[in-house]
């Protein structure tokens, strides 16, 4: 867990995503945090490893990543954003002595989402997801895959249902 006072006094790059995200190797897919800008964006990066186990079925011999982990990278991102904003709002004079307790969430819609070209091993690619609005718990946020020195590999609209 990390503590408000220790949030307040790092900066985004210090911030291990396993620390604000239930996901772990394999299926933690974000190595880095590299902005966060509370109530509007967060931006992370990951790199494509050779031996990453989707490359082993899609495709043996002709390795591309699957477009739904583009999809999952986008989410975890969100993921990551939703639990920054909760550690903002958690207030340092509560019961909690201001320890943020993470709350779970969920995956709840794509819309939108295309695919520009393919996301190869060592790639290097900027996760960035922009808050769109808010529905009672369910977040939108515009989101994107960009592929250091290609461009866009993938952008779309997700939902996210954070539980309270």
């Amino acid at each position: 867990m990390i503590s408000v006072t220790v949030f307040n006094q790092i900066q985004a790059d210090q911030i291990r995503p396993e620390d604000l995200l239930p996901h772990r190797p394999p299926m933690l897919l974000i190595d880095r945090l590299v902005d966060y800008t509370p109530g509007l964006s967060v931006e992370a990066e990951t790199i494509v490893k050779p031996d990453n186990m989707f490359f082993q079925g899609h495709f043996p011999g002709e390795p591309i990543l699957p477009g739904i982990v583009l999809v999952e990278m986008m989410f975890q991102a969100c993921g990551i954003f939703g639990r920054l904003e909760a550690l903002n709002l958690v207030d340092a004079d509560s019961a909690q002595a201001g320890v943020y307790r993470p709350r779970s969430g969920r995956a709840i819609k794509i819309d939108n989402m295309t695919f520009n070209q393919p996301v190869l091993p060592n790639d290097r690619v900027t996760i960035r997801a922009v808050f769109d609005h808010k529905l009672l718990n369910f977040s939108v946020f515009k989101a994107r895959v960009d592929i250091d020195g290609r461009g866009l590999a993938a952008k779309g609209t997700v939902t996210v249902l954070i539980n309270s």
